[in-house]
C-alpha cells in the first residue's frame, strides 16, 4: 500500500532544525513505516495515540524521536517532530504537551 508522505509546516521546521545524521534515519524509517507499509498498522514502534488530540492521531518511535501523524487516504500527513526525554516530549527546543 503506497501514500504520499506531506509535512505540515510545522513538521517542516522541526525537522529542517535536526542534525543530518537524525534527518537520514527519519526519512528513511517514514519511507519505509509510513509509505511502504500501512501506517495505520500497530505495532510496538507505531500506534493510535491513546488520548485524543488535536496535533495528531498517530506516534511513531524511532529511537529517541518522535514523529506525530495523521493519515489521511492517500497520504500521510506529518504534524509534529520531536525527542522524547525521559518522561518529556522536547519539540523545538521546549517541553510539549500532546
Amino acid at each position: 500500500m503506497s501514500r504520499r508522505l506531506v509535512f505540515s509546516p510545522a513538521a517542516l521546521r522541526q525537522y529542517k532544525k535536526l542534525p543530518a545524521h537524525v534527518r537520514a534515519l527519519l526519512k528513511s524509517t517514514m519511507a519505509q513505516r509510513l509509505i511502504q507499509e500501512d501506517s495505520t498498522l500497530e505495532d510496538r514502534n507505531r500506534f493510535r495515540l491513546r488520548r485524543a488530540s488535536v496535533h495528531a492521531d498517530y506516534e511513531l518511535r524511532v529511537e529517541v524521536w518522535r514523529v506525530f501523524y495523521r493519515v489521511e487516504v492517500p497520504r500521510v500527513v506529518v504534524e509534529l517532530m520531536g525527542q522524547k526525554d525521559g518522561e518529556r516530549l522536547i519539540i523545538e527546543g521546549q517541553e510539549f504537551a500532546l
